[in-house]
């Protein structure tokens, strides 16, 4: 009975692991339009499921057992929109404390992203194909951010995304910028950086090591109050 018992917890556990890696598989660079294409989370492992971490965990497992870092790339990202979908799902239940606990985990998937992209040539297309989808998947925070403005996973979520944005554009040298068309659609317009861009970029990078160092002294220095500005006119 014991055996038994083992054996359809493993073929069960095969059978979520198989579906988790065929989802991620199926993440597809749309057109370049920016809409809210990231629909609601209906399933039933959400964020408040007793069984959610084991979902995480079948999600790292599938990643770390792919070695092709552009295909590893491609599934984290994958999952940052996953966590988006669940935490829509949570807002509009109205269940902060959900969406907060998907927030944090999109947060922490952001940052594995970050060191993936480290480890892929600039040039790569797939690493100019994810970078799309995260200024896509931005996209779509910031319309979240406007019916719930005082959300602080949100927020925290989108400023993630954005410093992740800033890195993309270190590595792959190419700028993302949004155009909107007489139709009032917008796109992504792709253009390569310019010299000055990328000293900016640089300078960007160096404030936010400095802040580091004059976190919680009164003293702020003028390179801080910059890079708050700077995240001030992203939020809003």
């Amino acid at each position: 009975m014991n055996s038994l018992r083992i054996t359809v917890t493993i073929m069960v556990l095969i059978a979520f692991a198989m579906n988790m890696i065929g989802a991620a598989q199926v993440e597809k660079v749309s057109p370049d339009e920016l809409v809210d294409d990231i629909e609601e989370y209906n399933g039933s492992m959400g964020p408040d499921n007793v069984f959610y971490g084991l979902k995480l965990a079948f999600e790292r497992l599938d990643e770390s057992f792919t070695f092709n870092e552009t295909k590893k790339l491609d599934k984290k990202v994958y999952h940052s929109k996953l966590r988006i979908s669940e935490a829509k799902t949570e807002l509009k239940k109205k269940n902060d404390k959900g969406a907060n606990k998907a927030f944090e985990n999109y947060k922490e998937k952001i940052n594995e992203t970050e060191v993936s992209i480290s480890g892929i040539l600039g040039n790569d297309s797939g690493i100019i194909n994810a970078q799309k989808i995260i200024e896509k998947h931005q996209y779509v925070l910031e319309r979240l951010l406007e019916s719930h403005p005082n959300n602080t996973g949100l927020k925290s979520a989108y400023n993630n995304s954005v410093e992740l944005e800033d890195k993309f554009e270190e590595k792959t040298r190419k700028k993302l910028e949004r155009v909107q068309t007489k139709e009032g659609k917008h796109y992504l317009k792709e253009g390569n950086l310019t010299k000055a861009d990328i000293v900016d970029v640089m300078e960007i990078k160096t404030i936010e090591d400095e802040e580091k160092s004059v976190k919680n002294k009164d003293n702020k220095s003028e390179d801080h109050n910059a890079r708050q500005e700077r995240n001030d006119k992203r939020e809003d």
